[in-house]
This record gives C-alpha cells, sequence and structure tokens, in this order.
C-alpha cells in the first residue's frame, strides 16, 4: 500500500517535537472554486443577479469583480508561502453572460484570476464543442479530466489533459481531473468525446504519476460531494479531493453545511484525505491549509471557505468591464423568441389557486425538454411565475419577466405517494394564495379546498401512461422534474429534499422556456383541465364565477370532459384516494341514508362523484361509472335534489 509513515527517533525528530513541525514537512495552500455557474455580477439571496439597490444595501455576494479581489487578497497574506488556485468546473450556464458569449467572458475573468488549474464541469459540454473549443483556445492554464477521451475527430483535440504536474516551493504536486460519469446524460458532449469511468481512469493516472516520481496527488473533480467522499478519496494514491458538481457548503460553523471542512475520509492506504467543496455561484472561496510529511502523507489539514459578501469589495476595473460586456445583454432581452396567439395567463390570482396557462407552458417547456432521460411528471411552484405575457412577438426579456430567479431544471426520483403528499402540500396554502400551489405536466389531479389542509384534499392522480391517464401507483417509482428550488426543498417541499438521484443543474428554466416557445411558435396558451378543483363543483349558484375552476376551463376548450379526472375503471390496482385521503375527516358529512350499488341516490350539498364512488363501491377511482349512467349532470357542478343511478357493482 502507499505511504506509511515512518517514525524515526533522531536528532531531526527531536528537533520537529520541539518546533511542533517535522523537518521535512511540507504545508501547501489551496484557494479553490466550483460550479461559478456564469455568475459575473453579483448574485443575491435568491441566487439571482442583484439589484443596484440590492448592492448598495450590503445584500449581495460573489461574482468575477469580488472573486479577483478576494483571491489577490488572499494570494497577498500567503505570499511566499507555498499555494494552489484550483476550480473545480461547471464554468459554464446560468447567466445571460453565458447565454451572449458562449464562455468568452467566463474566460476572460478565470486567466484574470490565473488558476493553476481546473477540471472540466458536465455543463462545459452543454454546447458540445462548439462552446467548449473556443474557450480551450484562449484558457491560459490546464484544462483537466483524466475520463474525458476525445477521438481524433473532436475540436478539443488533445487540449483537456488527464492530469498534470506543478512544482511549488520545490514540491512536485500531481492534480488529476475528473468529470461526472453521466455527463453524456446530462448534457451533450456529442460523438467525438467518451466520457469513461472516474474511478478507473483516476487510478490509473496516480499509478502514472507515482512512476515519475511524484508523491503528493490532489484529486479535483467535479462529481459531487458523496462519490467524493465514498470513492474518491478511497483510490490508493489520492491525497487530496477538491470537489464539485453537488454544490455542496462545507462548513465548521454552519448549521446547513453537508459535512465538515475539510472532511476526513479514510483512505485503505492507511491515512486520511482531505475533502473539499466550496458551494456554488462564488458564495464562497474555499481555503484550506495541507501538511504533508516527507512520504506525502497527509499529516492534518484545517480551514474554513471565506464568504465573498459585503465585506469584500468589488474590483471597480472588473465592474467596469462587466458593465461594458453587459450591452449586449440588452439587446439580448429584446431579442424576439417567439409569438402567442393569445396573452399568457401568469397573473398570481390564477397560479397559485387553480391551472393557469403560464403554468401550463412552463411545465410542458420543462416536460419536453427532459422527457428523453424518462421524466414523466412536472412540478412548477406558482410563485415563481411572476408575470404574463401579451399577446403577439414574445421577447427573451418577457421570458425573463416571468422567471427572473435564474433557476435551473431539476430531475430526481421520488415514488407515487411522495407525489400525492407533495401536492397535498402544494394545495393546502390556496386559501393564501401561498407560491407552493403546483402546476403540472404529464400529471392530472382534483382537489377539494373544503377538506382539511394537509388532510386529504387531493381526491385524486392519475399520471399520463403510453399515451393513457393511469391512476397513479402509490409504490411505483417515478421520474419527475421540477426547478431546483422546488427540489431543494423550496416553497415547502420537504418531501423532494432526499429523492433519489437529484440532480438540480440541468438548463436554465428561462432559457428552456424560450426554446419551447420559439420551436411552438406562434404559440397557442391552454388550459386543458389537469388540475379540478372538485370544492367549486359544489358551491351555491352565487359564489363568485373566479372560483369556479370549470368557467376556467371553458375558456381553453370544453369544460366537462377536461374537469373530469380520466376514466379509471380499467385499472383497480392502485387506489390514489387511499393516498390521497391519508384522515377520514376529509370526507363530507355522510347522507341520511347508505349508498347502495345497484340503486338510487339523491344529491346532498357537499357530494361528489369520487366520495360517492367510495361509498358505493369502496373505491373512488370508480366515479365515471356513476357519471356514465348519468349522461345529464355535469361532474363539475352536480344538482343538490337530484337522483343518481347508482350501477352495480
Amino acid at each position: 500500500m502507499k505511504k506509511i509513515a515512518v517514525v524515526m527517533a533522531l536528532s531531526a525528530s527531536a528537533l520537529a517535537m520541539s518546533s511542533g513541525v517535522s523537518f521535512a514537512d511540507y504545508t501547501l495552500n489551496i484557494l479553490h472554486i466550483n460550479d461559478w455557474h456564469s455568475r459575473i455580477e453579483s448574485n443575491n439571496k435568491y441566487e439571482s443577479t442583484c439589484s443596484a439597490e440590492e448592492e448598495t444595501k450590503g445584500e449581495c455576494f460573489g461574482g468575477a469583480a469580488r472573486l479577483i479581489t478576494a483571491i489577490a487578497q488572499e494570494r497577498k497574506k500567503l505570499e511566499g508561502q507555498n499555494v494552489l488556485l484550483l476550480n473545480g468546473g461547471d464554468n459554464f450556464q446560468g447567466s445571460l453572460f453565458y447565454t451572449t458569449y458562449k464562455g468568452k467572458v467566463e474566460a476572460e475573468f478565470l486567466n484574470e484570476m490565473k488558476f493553476d488549474a481546473m477540471t472540466v464541469g458536465n455543463h462545459e459540454f452543454d454546447d458540445g464543442e462548439d462552446a467548449l473549443a473556443p474557450f480551450l483556445d484562449v484558457i491560459k492554464f490546464p484544462v483537466l479530466s483524466a475520463n474525458v477521451k476525445a477521438s481524433a475527430a473532436a475540436k478539443v483535440g488533445d487540449r483537456i489533459k488527464p492530469s498534470v504536474v506543478v512544482e511549488v516551493g520545490g514540491q512536485k504536486i500531481g492534480i488529476i481531473g475528473a468529470v461526472t460519469n453521466d455527463t453524456p446524460e446530462l448534457a451533450s458532449p456529442g460523438p467525438n468525446i467518451t466520457i469513461e469511468d472516474d474511478v478507473k481512469t483516476i487510478t490509473a493516472e496516480v499509478e502514472k504519476l507515482k512512476g515519475q516520481g511524484v508523491n503528493k496527488i490532489i484529486a479535483l473533480t467535479h462529481v459531487g460531494y458523496p462519490r467524493d467522499k465514498e470513492m474518491i478519496a478511497k483510490i490508493p494514491g489520492i491525497d487530496v479531493v477538491v470537489g464539485g458538481h453537488s454544490h455542496s457548503l462545507l462548513s465548521n460553523t454552519d448549521p446547513k453545511a453537508e459535512g465538515p471542512y475539510p472532511t476526513m475520509i479514510d483512505n485503505p492506504g492507511g491515512y486520511k484525505v482531505p475533502v473539499t467543496q466550496a458551494a456554488s455561484y462564488s458564495k464562497l472561496l474555499g481555503e484550506f491549509k495541507v501538511v504533508f510529511d516527507d512520504n506525502g502523507v497527509v499529516k492534518e489539514a484545517s480551514g474554513n471557505p471565506i464568504p465573498l459578501d459585503k465585506s469584500v469589495t468589488p474590483d471597480p476595473q472588473v465592474l467596469a468591464r462587466i458593465k461594458e460586456l453587459g450591452a449586449p445583454i440588452e439587446e439580448l432581452k429584446a431579442k424576439q423568441v417567439g409569438e402567442t396567439t393569445a396573452a399568457i395567463d401568469g397573473s398570481r390570482d390564477n397560479c397559485r389557486a387553480r391551472e393557469c396557462t403560464m403554468g401550463n407552458l412552463v411545465s410542458d417547456a420543462v416536460l419536453d425538454r427532459v422527457k428523453g432521460q424518462g421524466v414523466e411528471i412536472v412540478f412548477t411552484n406558482g410563485g415563481g411565475l411572476r408575470a404574463s405575457i401579451k399577446e403577439g412577438k414574445v421577447t427573451m426579456g418577457d421570458v425573463l419577466t416571468v422567471l427572473p430567479f435564474q433557476n435551473t431544471v431539476a430531475t430526481f426520483k421520488v415514488p407515487g405517494k411522495t407525489i400525492v403528499g407533495a401536492l397535498e402540500h402544494g394545495v393546502s396554502g390556496v386559501e393564501e394564495g401561498k407560491g407552493q400551489f403546483p402546476q403540472v405536466a404529464g400529471l392530472k389531479y382534483a382537489f377539494d379546498k373544503s377538506a382539511p389542509a394537509n388532510g386529504g384534499r387531493v381526491k385524486s392522480v392519475e399520471v399520463m401512461e403510453g399515451g393513457q391517464w393511469k391512476p397513479i401507483d402509490p409504490a411505483k417509482e417515478y421520474i419527475v422534474a421540477s426547478n431546483n428550488y422546488v427540489r431543494q426543498g423550496g416553497d415547502g417541499y420537504k418531501l423532494f429534499v432526499d429523492a433519489k438521484d437529484a440532480y438540480d443543474y440541468g438548463p436554465s428554466l428561462e432559457q428552456v422556456v424560450a426554446d419551447y416557445v420559439g420551436t411552438h411558435s406562434p404559440y397557442t396558451p391552454k388550459l386543458d383541465g389537469r388540475i379540478t378543483e372538485l370544492a367549486a363543483a359544489t358551491q351555491p349558484a352565487a359564489a363568485t364565477e373566479a372560483a369556479k375552476p370549470a368557467d376556467t376551463a371553458q375558456a381553453g376548450g370544453t369544460a366537462a370532459p377536461a374537469a373530469k379526472p380520466a376514466d379509471a375503471a380499467s385499472s383497480e390496482t392502485a387506489k390514489p384516494a387511499e393516498a390521497a385521503k391519508p384522515v377520514e375527516t376529509a370526507k363530507p358529512a355522510e347522507t341520511a341514508a347508505p349508498i347502495q350499488a345497484g340503486g338510487t341516490h339523491t344529491i346532498v350539498k357537499g357530494d361528489t362523484y369520487w366520495d360517492i364512488a367510495v361509498k358505493a363501491y369502496g373505491d373512488g377511482t370508480k366515479w365515471r361509472r356513476i357519471a356514465n349512467a348519468n349522461p345529464g349532470q355535469e361532474a363539475h357542478r352536480l344538482l343538490v335534489g337530484s337522483e343518481l343511478k347508482i350501477p352495480a357493482k
């Protein structure tokens, strides 16, 4: 095994004991960032571009100007010591600077920061080689990834190296790069680039560096904190891991941190490996110190990330350059992305209470973008829709006004029961107009707000499978998409926080919507009954029209069929009623007489087909049998006092 620390009782050791540092100890200071995501300008607490007012109030963090100041300050403090500046990848994608310049602006400022090395991240491949190759043309430091293999036809050539050896303070330091194995699923590396296994390729590169006499080796990765801990740090010969990809906050003081900074992991070689990461979006500059013994074994590692907040003054020359570069951004906002045949309703009153056309547009756009990954269902929080779009020409500025938060598309896996629970949460604040109201795609649901909040409001949930609506299966695992804010628990969606295979760093939401509008131009807004409020069906005649989603549905087409859940009689194995109604108090009051299958029932206030089917058959999904037997009734507005035929079981 590599590296057995030998303690020898020599005079040099005695000297070391008196000083606390071994005669041959070597100390290396490492500064690092990861997942910058084109945050050229400073950001606010919502991780979107900071306004001038927020900057004046001291509420902003990060950005190129602060990064350049902070790096210069730390280098000055460490002058005369051994220092490396490393970049954990994903510098591309996340602002209009990337959309406009495709990596040129990121390259300019990264060169000014003078990194010693960076690894590519998956987002460096978002535009294939067309953006990455020009970036490599101008970047002035090594770009690494041992598991990126470019063919002879690749535009990137051999400019992505597996590793580099740098000399710092008379010592050779090996740095090996790696990108996440699922980059082909997350981005578009193209036919001329292959992503191989990270562990296998890093291991091979370690052996190569050892053969060159290098005994201090850093893995500079973009594979995520969990994999860094579980796999990368345990590769024999790896001494330090500087990571990215999972946007992990590591800290010794912040209770929200995923782990300590650095996190010490046991390597099979009998030594400990420090693992670090510095959150994302240039909120932090990572800084830690590693002490190696003469055999290259890490004796200790310590440090704390530096917050890039109001305490760090942005470099004025960089700010001026950013302003200059921002001029074409204003032009981009004016760029037409498509047309719409009617106004797209993104109003707060509608999108936080019922199906709205903007909710359908955004959700459908996301589903269209990621359906190739097996995604079946999309959640969009109504509160994330900030404006409507008028009829006619649609500009990028219009889209950005609707979606100003620079959210990204997130994908994850959860069972059906979690989806039902999330819908219950989503409709729990409808009376208060809370932003958690779930706009959806690939899914349709019915809810009754007369039931207690989080107490059985959701009455039916169906998923589009094979071109047909089928009741959701509480036990089945579904692939879901949303935005990163919702997936991470925003708007109270805590059920998604621990989802399996979560990936929060897909394409920007505003670009996905702009692309969808362009592809479907002229776009026609629609309401198709994917969300039904059953409570509105039983309101007295004097109830306001605004409270009736059935009427809203009529604006988009035929109301009655759209308002009804799909026929589920042929699929009785999954009963969403049970998952959706965890407490019996959610049911309307029982009628005076029991409802018998094969008989009749006189409609009373509060009745719905779903509840009648539960009482007659013990299964709400069989409501359509009753509806079909009573063609004179409208499912969304049962007439109190009239008689229903209840078919036999």
